[in-house]
């Protein structure tokens, strides 16, 4: 049987960068480069070309010459193309100007007497004429092309893929005409990946339908390309679509009107309507998308419901670059979300004992190139193929379950697919851009890289704090146990990945441990520390050094390399501003996040010379006058009234050790269990000591104006990490000084599962420097009656219990903070064991 790729249809075959080549340029050019290639049949030729037409023509000049193509990353180093050049041994590579230079390397490398050929130097003569005018291949077992596997668990191996193979996928698209030679494709993944090389190359040209490659990759070209050109159909990634979905869905939400039209467009079916209401949607689009197509990796079902309800037809397949790569795909009418579609014509899937996804069919590899136990080990003794996914059918469709070698196994026996952690988080946030879910010390770890740019737009000055509070605990309130995140790890760049955006997991467990190895050419380098900060630099970096026994460099992250959380950021700027006689403030923070950057915004804002004085928390204590303390404590008294006989009567309040509290100025901290442990311990107070008691909470709790009302009115000393730390801190100095009491719960948050988070310093710093006793204090039974995600609290018995003092006088902070935690867990347990 005889397959025709290539014959002129009198069209234009691509379009890239404005310039457009018909069917009849395409033959001129691949019967060009063939002339080139002096080679005998079934030769292996390496193709090395950023996505440009002269891919294409590299493609069908190899097939012309009944040879087989090896598709190259161009952003390939020398030595992993040097580890291609040894398993294969192409006889040619094509390259262009940007590769020409990595495979010169991968040539000295190997030794290898290996041909290149440059496409940028080729010139096609005008009075050139080809002998024939189509790219016919008559042998369907002949090895197409040969893909090096991405090598997400190690060394790439060579999978060769067949004629047959390519054509069975070919054939699955062409059965429901899914694409037409009435669409236009648009190409935007690597040619070296098996689903753009086949759907975006290799069928539109058997088709006849025109290839639109975007030259560069941008929002601005994008949109300029799908309206110029009339783009029906793109192939992406997940993030491509995770991108665009959150780009649209953040515009919606901004109105009323257009979350009340979301909803609308929901209930209905008519996905002309849908695109009717939307039509603003589609015309950004270029007005003529038909189909979008989703490949290379799972993507999350509520985005391509959204999608859906905005009117597009978002599809879902599953394959892998061992079958050519489509092993089943959603047909649009009859799509599934949740599904990653039927099963392809001519192929067959079954499933392993352990759910493993099993295929056989015509779209199955012949092998691995140069491997033979590697491709013994893929097929078992009845010839399936074994994808080494999980999955199982559900009313035709298939469903994927995870990754078998990426499921994470945790000691009590539970299997986690990182893959749905991971969505869950996302979905919740836009403050993350990547994300990878691992397990590390028998607890689930998530490694996150952020939004810098929206953070900064946000104020958020710390990272760290933000992601833990807003986004992952917002996923573990209603996370199953077992699910549950324990530890976060911010990263400044973003995670491996391969070019498709597969996370590379084998490489995650090093980043934990801070193993990851820099670039040579970076590792190389010595600290270079630029002149107009030197002096500057020294300072700060003994300052650091002898304060928190850390190492600096000028690019150091303050919060991510160095580990400063916001009290560490309050206590460098009062250093600065009191060495470098500037006057810095916490928003500084936001946009200068690294040493070089913050030293340099001091050498514009100085203007005295350096001071000798080395200040600390001390000066912002001593600078409290000025502070506007709360108005009164109204609040905290009518509450107090009202539900005096709630607590006595239905959780039956029991208070004790209240004669450990002394008169004067004191720290009364103690454990946080629940919404309302404030209530609880107010209760142990009068009227009178009401007024003198004042509250620090997280401004988190009291956006609204309202509860806003209430703090003011509550003696309540609103703490916001992200701004204003240094005037919270001069308030509660203020409270201090002034022999009234500060009521602290240094978890900073509410417990999630009843155990003791972790105190943060503050208390402990305002007790040294202002030598004042702590009063801690242990809450019983509330977590039991009202834990975080519950919304009215059950009845239960509660008690509250002030035990005795603790003197800072001969305790250093950290002491301090020791002290208070293991009194306080030490009561609590006491009180388990009764």
């Amino acid at each position: 049987m005889s397959i025709r790729f290539l014959y002129d249809r009198q069209k234009v075959a691509v379009i890239y960068n404005e310039k457009r080549y018909t069917y009849s340029d395409v033959i001129k050019y691949v019967k060009f480069f063939a002339s080139n290639l002096e080679v005998k049949e079934n030769t292996r030729i390496a193709v090395m070309l950023e996505n440009r037409p002269e891919t294409v023509f590299a493609l069908f000049s190899i097939w012309e010459k009944k040879s087989t193509s090896i598709n190259l990353d161009a952003g390939y180093t020398a030595e992993q193309l040097a580890y291609v050049f040894n398993d294969s041994k192409p006889e040619y590579i094509f390259v262009s100007n940007k590769t020409r230079e990595t495979a010169e390397k991968a040539k000295e490398l190997t030794g290898h007497n290996i041909k290149l050929i440059d496409v940028d130097g080729i010139r096609v003569p005008d009075n050139y004429i080809p002998e024939t005018e189509t790219v016919d291949v008559d042998n369907l077992d002949a090895v197409a092309v040969i893909l090096y596997t991405s090598g997400t668990t190690g060394n790439p191996k060579g999978v060769m893929l067949t004629f047959e193979n390519i054509m069975a996928n070919i054939n699955g698209v062409k059965n429901v005409n899914l694409v037409t030679d009435n669409d236009t494709i648009l190409a935007i993944l690597p040619y070296h990946h098996i689903l753009p090389l086949s759907f975006t190359l290799i069928m539109p040209i058997y088709f006849g339908v025109p290839i639109v490659i975007l030259g560069e990759i941008s929002s601005a070209s994008l949109k300029k390309t799908l309206k110029e050109h009339k783009i029906s159909v793109i192939v992406g990634v997940p993030r491509v679509w995770e991108m665009l979905n959150k780009a649209i869905m953040t515009e919606l939400n901004k109105s009323a009107l257009g979350r009340f039209f979301f909803k609308v467009a929901k209930n209905i079916k008519s996905m002309s309507i849908r695109k009717a209401i939307f039509s603003k949607v589609h015309r950004e689009f270029g007005g003529n998308i038909r189909v979008m197509a989703s490949g290379g990796a799972k993507l999350e079902a509520d985005v391509i419901e959204d999608f859906l309800t905005l009117g597009f037809h978002l599809i879902q397949g599953y394959g892998m670059t061992e079958t050519a790569p489509i092993i089943s795909f959603n047909v649009p009418g009859r799509e599934r979300a949740d599904t990653v579609g039927e099963v392809i014509p001519d192929v067959e899937v079954k499933f392993g004992s352990d759910d493993e996804i099993l295929v056989k069919g015509k779209n199955v590899m012949k092998g691995y190139y140069n491997n033979e136990k590697a491709t013994k080990e893929a097929f078992d003794e009845g010839g399936w193929f074994h994808t080494g996914d999980l999955g199982k059918m559900s009313d035709n469709h298939l469903v994927i379950i995870g990754r078998k070698k990426e499921m994470i196994v945790l000691p009590n026996g539970k299997n986690i697919n990182p893959a749905d952690v991971e969505g869950a988080i996302a979905r919740g946030t836009n403050l993350i851009k990547e994300i990878a879910v691992t397990e590390h010390n028998a607890q689930l770890v998530a490694i996150i890289y952020p939004d810098f740019e929206l953070i900064e737009k946000n104020k958020i000055v710390n990272i760290s704090e933000a992601i833990k509070w807003e986004v992952i605990d917002k996923y573990n309130i209603t996370a199953p146990n077992y699910k549950k995140i324990h530890d976060i790890k911010i990263v400044k760049s973003e995670l491996p990945k391969t070019r498709m955006g597969k996370i590379r997991r084998f490489m995650l467990k090093d980043l934990l441990d801070n193993k990851v190895e820099k670039p040579k050419e970076e590792a190389k380098k010595d600290i270079v520390i630029p002149k107009n900060i030197k002096n500057e630099f020294d300072i700060v970096a003994k300052y650091i050094d002898e304060t928190y026994q850390v190492k600096i460099a000028p690019d150091s992250h303050i919060e991510l390399d160095l580990g400063f959380d916001s009290l560490d950021m309050v206590e460098l700027m009062n250093f600065m501003n009191s060495k470098f006689s500037v006057n810095l403030t916490e928003e500084d923070f936001i946009e200068h996040k690294t040493i070089e950057s913050l030293l340099n915004l001091v050498i514009s804002k100085s203007e005295i010379p350096f001071t000798k004085d080395n200040a600390n928390l001390k000066k912002i204590f001593e600078d409290s006058d000025n502070v506007k303390l709360p108005n009164s404590a109204i609040f905290s008294k009518i509450f107090n009234f009202i539900l005096k006989p709630v607590y006595k009567i239905f959780f039956k309040l029991s208070i004790k050790g209240k004669e450990n509290i002394h008169e004067g100025a004191g720290i009364i901290v103690g454990n946080h269990q629940s919404f309302h442990d404030a209530f609880i311990v107010n209760q142990a107070f009068s009227n009178k000591e009401l007024e003198n008691n004042f509250y620090i909470a997280t401004a988190l709790h009291f956006k609204s104006k309202l509860k806003k009302i209430q703090a003011d009115n509550g003696n309540i000393i609103l703490v916001d990490v992200n701004k204003n730390l240094k005037a919270t801190l001069q308030a509660a100095s203020k409270v201090l000084k002034n022999n009234k009491k500060l009521i602290i719960f240094p978890e900073g948050a509410r417990t999630r599962d009843g155990e003791l988070l972790e105190f943060k310093k503050t208390f402990a710093i305002l007790a040294k420097e202002l030598n004042v006793p702590i009063y801690p204090f242990v809450i019983n039974g509330a977590y039991e009656s009202w834990p975080i995600g519950q919304t009215l609290p059950k009845k239960g018995k509660l008690s509250v219990e002030f035990l005795d003092k603790i003197e800072p006088e001969n305790l250093s902070v950290e002491e301090i903070v020791n002290t208070t935690k293991d009194k306080i867990a030490k009561k609590i347990n006491e009180i388990k064991m009764q």
